[in-house]
């Protein structure tokens, strides 16, 4: 009788084997996970370590994560306290909350920033523009970058122009942020001095430039009204004024809004949509689209105490005057509003502040300071203008800077 033998165990390298995923395949699933978890598979060996900051993963990490329709934007806070007395510190913090503002955390800073003399300027692909105003006497002003995912920033060289305005800070009037799709690149963007002058930074070159604001034949941007641009089509956008002439300094209705084309490095102007105007006037990106915004009180408004209002201007092709479209007219009884964005989903985000009337018939307004309570006659919402409806965003008790365009990343892992 024949005896059947049991087959011998196979190697264990051979059985590894079997199980072992092409390196190929583990990089494909590594692109999709989100930035924490891959950071935590850096440790797993050393190949896997060296293909994960690789300029060639972390960009296409990237482009997964913002070709994912199923991630939702979040947002970045920056949030400044100071209470009415000098024995309690100035709480400075940055913190991130998803698209409904029902959650958030808080994300560690780097004690260089020194958030109580900082403010965020902008968001690209998981990249914070944050520009720090030092005190000339003892130090001088600085612009980092900074991915708060992996906890790594830069600070950027100092400008050329940096060394020629005595006055530092007075002079430098405005900072822009936006990055190079075809090519993964960053630039940031400074303004100076009146009339405006202009410097690019470019992150590949580690290495700043002049740039000429050439416009049509005599004319010169004076002013930047708005300082924090918005980028959008390929293109960062200010709201400023500009003049005919060097010696003409006669700024009424000559606003306009200025471009500065990321890809070409070219400035260009753009006419604001026709229509009424009220006294507060912002650009923001609306469904990504560049929007107008106009809000307050009615210019040359007569009433002892008239309502706000805001008016939503969106340019439906981009560079195309005739494409303004005045989508919504918005009318709040008895509140003061200040503006701060728009959400990818076109919710507004609001503050309000409830106006009074005095026996003397002066009008009081609870205005809240960025560094102090704020009381409960001022409140942040999500207004959707469509439907009107709003949310108390309780959770944005202290709001100094909202940057509506972040998503976590690896750049700068490399």
């Amino acid at each position: 009788m024949s005896q059947t033998r049991d087959p011998r165990p196979q190697p264990r390298s051979l059985r590894q084997r079997k199980n072992h995923l092409p390196h190929d395949v583990v990089l494909n699933i590594l692109t999709r996970l989100p930035v924490k978890s891959v950071l935590r598979f850096r440790c797993v060996c050393k190949p896997w370590d060296s293909s994960i900051t690789s300029p060639n993963f972390i960009s296409t990490h990237l482009n997964n994560t913002n070709n994912d329709d199923d991630q939702d934007q979040t947002f970045l806070i920056q949030t400044c306290i100071q209470y009415n007395t000098r024995k309690i510190p100035i709480i400075s913090k940055v913190l991130c909350c998803d698209r409904t503002f029902d959650w958030l955390f808080e994300y560690p800073t780097p004690s260089v920033f020194d958030l109580n003399m900082s403010r965020m300027v902008g968001s690209c692909n998981g990249l914070v523009c944050l520009v720090r105003h030092g005190n000339r006497s003892t130090t001088s002003d600085s612009i980092y970058l900074w991915n708060p995912s992996i906890r790594k920033f830069k600070r950027l060289p100092d400008s050329c122009l940096s060394q020629h305005f005595s006055n530092g800070q007075d002079d430098w009037v405005s900072t822009g942020f936006a990055c190079q799709s075809k090519t993964n690149d960053y630039k940031v963007v400074k303004l100076w001095s009146t009339p405006v002058v202009a410097e690019v930074y470019t992150l590949s070159s580690d290495s700043w430039r002049r740039a000429e604001i050439s416009l049509k034949s005599n004319v010169v941007v004076s002013y930047i009204d708005i300082p924090d641009p918005h980028f959008v089509s390929g293109a960062l956008h200010w709201l400023a004024y500009h003049t005919e002439s060097e010696r003409e300094r006669e700024f009424l209705n000559r606003m306009m809004i200025l471009s500065f084309d990321v890809d070409n490095e070219e400035f260009g102007e753009m006419a604001l949509p026709d229509g009424d105007k009220l006294h507060q006037r912002s650009l923001s990106v609306f469904k990504g689209n560049l929007a107008f915004i106009t809000y307050g009180c009615p210019e040359y408004d007569d009433d002892i105490m008239p309502d706000s209002q805001c008016f939503i201007w969106v340019m439906r092709e981009y560079g195309v005057h005739e494409s303004w479209n005045k989508l919504f007219s918005i009318r709040f009884e008895n509140v003061d509003i200040s503006f701060y964005g728009c959400t990818e989903h076109g919710e507004l985000l609001l503050d309000k502040k409830v106006k009074e009337e005095s026996e003397d018939g002066e009008i009081k307004i609870h205005y809240c300071n960025e560094f102090t309570i704020l009381s409960n006659d001022t409140a942040i919402v999500l207004l959707d203008p469509k439907t009107l409806h709003e949310k108390d965003l309780i959770i944005l008790r202290y709001v100094t800077d909202i940057v509506t365009t972040f998503k976590e990343s690896l750049v700068l892992l490399d």
